[in-house]
């Protein structure tokens, strides 16, 4: 190739730089354009290289977050496992500081994971401890008052979070606190009837009951929408002076049993499911009226109580109802008209 190169170079100089040197000048000048433009090209080439950063950049987050630490010893107890909506729990704290410095600013904070729950209040705050020495323990028994919304999860899950300072540094911690149970809020109900609630006649006799005349009701014993199963219901009351039973019932479950030689009627059921809408007894009175009873609403039955198991909490729930009279407080076309007339 340098022969070539040679030949090349002969041949231009005889041909023209021999006969002027400005052939020569301009190549000269052409050859220095030529190399300048590649040198200038290589230049830029390399620097949009280096502008130009493909390599996918991680973004980290620059804000500071508590740290978990375990200096702090927090042991727990409650009172009661089973609860209703309104009723207070006495929460037992025991805490120890098992680092070899002092933990200050200490807060605690009861949470629950869901939001059919709330704190209603707090006896005896003890939930702030300005300091605890490096070793040092404390105990205490706080006070605090549960609501549960209507149609809340039957099981209460809750824990104890705390933040603290040890040495200026901020820590937090999560401590689990025993589940509770929610207790079936009972709905029963005892009631006499002269009219059904649908206005159908259901008893006999005058209205207001006549002195010497007799006059029949009908008394129901209903359960109803309770939150939980119950098992081995036990409603009982006793027929008072001047009441008989007649042979007319009706039974939607369970069984119905009179003493007559204590005038006490019984009735119980085994098994309460919450996904039937209600169970029901219902039973006919006699009342033939007194005539110390002239100008009184006489009673239908006394000492009406009921004793079931909450078959979630296995809680024994128990309980009195009221009294019944003639005076049919729940009958809208007879209420008020229980007063014996002459």
């Amino acid at each position: 190739m340098s022969n070539h190169l040679k030949a090349w170079w002969e041949r231009r100089k005889a041909k023209h730089y021999l006969k002027s040197h400005w052939h020569l000048f301009a190549d000269i000048a052409l050859a220095t354009i030529i190399l300048c433009l590649i040198i200038g090209l290589i230049v830029i080439t390399q620097t949009a290289k280096q502008k130009v950063d493909t390599t996918p950049v991680e973004h980290v987050s620059k804000i500071t977050a508590t740290k978990p630490d375990e200096s702090l010893v927090v042991k727990t107890e409650i009172n009661k496992i089973n609860i209703r909506s309104g009723e207070s729990i006495t929460l037992h704290l025991n805490l120890k500081n098992s680092s070899n410095k002092d933990i200050t600013n200490i807060v605690l904070r009861p949470e629950f994971l869901s939001n059919s729950f709330s704190i209603v209040k707090i006896e005896n705050n003890k939930l702030s401890i300005a300091k605890l020495a490096a070793g040092a323990s404390s105990e205490s028994d706080v006070l605090v008052v549960i609501n549960v919304k209507a149609g809340s999860p039957r099981a209460v899950n809750w824990s104890l979070k705390a933040t603290y300072d040890i040495d200026g540094q901020n820590y937090n911690n999560s401590y689990d606190l025993n589940s509770l149970k929610l207790i079936t809020d009972l709905k029963i109900t005892a009631a006499a009837y002269y009219n059904s609630q649908q206005g159908d006649q259901l008893g006999s006799g005058p209205i207001p009951p006549m002195l010497g005349l007799p006059t029949n009701y009908w008394i129901f014993f209903e359960v109803s929408d309770n939150d939980n199963d119950l098992n081995n219901l036990t409603i009982s009351a006793k027929l008072p002076e001047g009441v008989t039973l007649t042979n007319h019932k009706t039974l939607s479950a369970g069984e119905f049993n009179y003493d007559e030689s204590q005038k006490r009627i019984t009735w119980t059921v085994k098994k309460v499911n919450i996904d039937d809408t209600h169970y029901q007894v219902g039973f006919e009175v006699q009342l033939l009226p007194l005539t110390k009873q002239v100008g009184l609403s006489p009673l239908l039955l006394t000492n009406v109580s009921y004793l079931v198991t909450d078959a979630y909490t296995s809680e024994k729930l128990s309980g009195k109802l009221p009294y019944i009279d003639t005076s049919l407080p729940l009958d809208v076309i007879n209420k008020g008209q229980g007063q014996v007339v002459k």
